[in-house]
């Protein structure tokens, strides 16, 4: 026979298990239902800044950008859209010959908000770049933001890929 001791603790772990289900659930959900916005953007520069050809160490340039994204016109092309302006700025950490290791600190000024961006590039002039970014704010939609994406620099273009998670 079950003495009343046991039965407590027995029927007051159950009712702690119930209790938490509904949470455990919700949370689950929200896993499953983790909506990443992909943000897809090409920038082009507006003024031509870079570092230096000898890289000396606290070089830092600005570039701002004017931000454009992708649409399929009714021809099967694909146009850009203006869709906000931005800048980077960035500061030489290390340099070997022409090659120069820069972090990069990215402010993406959008119609729905604001994302700022991070990352370490190894620039070399001419030769088109590819480094992971991290998403380390936002404003506006943006807000609660963070991730990560790429981003490539090619000459006066820069190409954006984020995965927004809010």
């Amino acid at each position: 026979m079950i003495t009343s001791a046991v039965r407590g603790v027995v029927v007051t772990a159950l009712a702690t298990t119930f209790a938490l289900i509904p949470t455990l659930a919700q949370a689950e959900q929200k896993d499953q239902d983790n909506d990443i916005e992909k943000v897809e953007l090409v920038g082009f520069n507006r003024v031509a800044t870079w570092p230096s050809s000898h890289g000396v160490h606290r070089d830092n340039w600005t570039t701002p950008l004017d931000l454009y994204t992708k649409h399929p016109s009714k021809y099967g092309r694909s146009v850009l859209r203006h869709a906000g302006d931005g800048e980077s700025e960035c500061a030489v950490v290390r340099a070997e010959g022409r090659e120069v290791t820069a972090q990069c600190t990215r402010t993406l000024r959008l119609k729905k908000g604001t994302l700022t961006l991070s990352d370490m590039i190894n620039y070399r002039p001419f030769v088109p770049v590819t480094a992971k970014t991290a998403i380390i704010g936002g404003t506006g939609h943006y807000r609660s933001a963070y991730g990560d994406g790429y981003i490539t620099l090619d000459g006066h273009r820069t190409h954006f890929v984020l995965n927004v998670d809010e």
